[in-house]
């Protein structure tokens, strides 16, 4: 390789760094998505599900905030959107479910075993 031709002092220019456009970001619709997957984890967790229906909830304000926000940058965060809107939708379900079996099931054993006394030793 031939060294670089000699240039006086003065008349060296360095090339401009070449830096990509930046996509446009949607941080609503990444939320919306990362929410949903937490709430969705969180529904198969019992007495924890509370918190699965505020975080469905807020997955799917956020998805659909966030939806509409990829629509007018083009299509930027979309996924997530979507996926926040469907986690959420499904963490609210699964969790709605599991809470109505878990009282049921207390409410049935309450009132069908009113004294029921736990003694391990057999006599």
């Amino acid at each position: 390789m031939p060294p670089p031709p000699y240039q006086a002092p003065g008349q060296y220019q360095p090339q401009q760094p070449y830096y990509p456009a930046q996509q446009a970001s949607n941080g609503i619709a990444v939320a919306g998505g990362v929410v949903g997957i937490v709430g969705l984890v969180l529904s198969f967790i019992p007495f924890i599900d509370f918190f699965a229906v505020i975080l469905g909830v807020l997955a799917i304000i956020f998805g659909a905030i966030g939806n509409a926000r990829a629509r007018r940058l083009g299509g930027a965060g979309r996924g997530m959107a979507v996926t926040g809107i469907v986690t959420g939708i499904i963490a609210v379900a699964i969790s709605i479910i599991f809470i109505a079996a878990v009282y049921s099931a207390v409410y049935h054993f309450s009132t069908n075993v009113p004294n029921f006394t736990f003694n391990p030793s057999p006599t």
